[in-house]
């Protein structure tokens, strides 16, 4: 019987690699920043223009810091539970306030760059409790106590802009890092 060769053995290992991937295939082929550009167009086009108003509950900043020195598939991770918060806010009471198309495809976007950042993470991670106290507070001391209005729908609008924006930023980041 034939033995293969190491160059053989190692080419063929490394062909099983490559066909597995050991970056993530999503941020490799640029598609996080493609998706990101699209949500943000769409987030953009759905309402009129921006509020200059704020809300009461203060940016979780000291996340995204954090989120920057995390190891690249914890900081993906993160990218995904907060997309994954903005889908379920906008899962909530839309009545008319946008364009009910333009709101399925933005969230139809979100929900394809969140499968796609899913296959990029390894193991399930721990939920970051204060990401999701900051999505239970703009949900409560926006969304609810304005009574869903279209006021609180622009409020919560600007604050998803501002975190998509961030999100570029962490993304492009992690690809450079992968």
């Amino acid at each position: 019987m034939h033995r293969p060769t190491k160059s053989l053995l190692i080419c063929l290992f490394l062909t099983m690699c490559d066909g597995f991937s050991m970056g993530c295939r999503w941020m490799d082929d640029h598609k996080f920043i493609q998706h990101s550009e699209t949500l943000m167009n769409l987030l953009n086009i759905m309402g009129g223009e921006f509020t200059t108003d704020s809300v009461d509950v203060p940016f979780p900043e000291d996340l995204y810091k954090q989120a920057e020195y995390l190891p690249t598939d914890d900081t993906i991770w993160f990218i995904l539970q907060t997309l994954d918060k903005i889908a379920e806010l906008f899962d909530g009471e839309l009545d008319s306030v946008w364009n009910e198309k333009k709101v399925e495809i933005f969230l139809s976007v979100l929900n394809s760059q969140s499968d796609g950042l899913q296959s990029c993470v390894t193991a399930q991670k721990k939920n970051s409790k204060n990401l999701q106290m900051y999505f239970k507070r703009l949900h409560n001391q926006v969304l609810k106590r304005m009574a869903y209005s279209a006021h609180a729908w622009e409020l919560v609008r600007k604050e998803v802009r501002t975190h998509l924006m961030r999100l570029v930023l962490l993304g492009s980041a992690t690809e450079n890092s992968i």
